[in-house]
């Protein structure tokens, strides 16, 4: 698709809702590197209840974006506020849901990464917890343009940090080439349960990175 006008970015509403599942289905829950390795979505298992529920816990808060090309939903960017204070009580899943090893792999990543410690003069961050475009616009500066937008909304809801935990090669480069000063890095095969591999994605998906920008 070339690019004759103008993406607009624009705060996700309540009505967007639908179309950002739909939308994250089509481009981001299947390929994801570590449901891909899980197999969540399959033939036979297009939709995945407890993902779904994971992803949009947040949703609605006023801090979500959409990026729009003549009228067309083009890219996502879901985020959160993370405020000091308790950690946050594990997410419930379902009874043999394989959605359980990414859940705990990403509160390991929290505890491991513990921001406000590593950061003891902040007291609030935004995170970017999905950031996908459709696939025949990327290369093309939108995730940078939700990113930079997401740095807005941070600023405006007095968070000092700007995070983005990237469980993929590609959004790991992403963040790289926004500037993002990389704090962390897991090798997939240095996460165990029992000691037995827990995830392990393909190529060239080897770990794990948490990347920061302050605000």
């Amino acid at each position: 698709m070339s690019m004759n006008s103008e993406v607009m970015i624009r705060t996700a509403t309540e009505t967007d809702k639908e179309p950002i599942r739909l939308f994250l289905r089509k481009f981001f829950f299947k390929d994801e590197p570590m449901n891909d390795s899980q197999q969540l979505i399959t033939e036979e298992n297009l939709v995945n209840e407890d993902l779904e529920n994971f992803v949009f816990q947040s949703y609605g808060k006023g801090l979500d974006l959409v990026a729009e090309y003549e009228g067309k939903l083009v890219g996502v960017c879901l985020n959160g506020i993370i405020e000091k204070g308790p950690d946050p009580e594990e997410f419930p899943c379902t009874p043999g849901n394989k959605f359980e090893n990414i859940a705990r792999l990403l509160e390991h990543v929290e505890k491991t990464v513990d921001y406000f410690t590593r950061y003891p003069d902040i007291d609030r961050f935004i995170a970017i917890q999905i950031l996908s475009v459709d696939a025949s616009v990327r290369g093309k500066g939108i995730a940078k343009k939700l990113a930079n937008r997401t740095k807005e909304l941070g600023r405006q809801h007095n968070a000092q940090l700007l995070v983005i935990e990237c469980s993929s090669f590609y959004s790991a480069a992403v963040a790289k080439s926004l500037g993002f000063e990389q704090i962390f890095s897991m090798d997939y095969a240095d996460y165990k349960k029992n000691g037995k591999d827990v995830i392990i994605p393909a190529p060239p998906h080897k770990s794990f990175t948490v990347y920061v920008s302050k605000l």
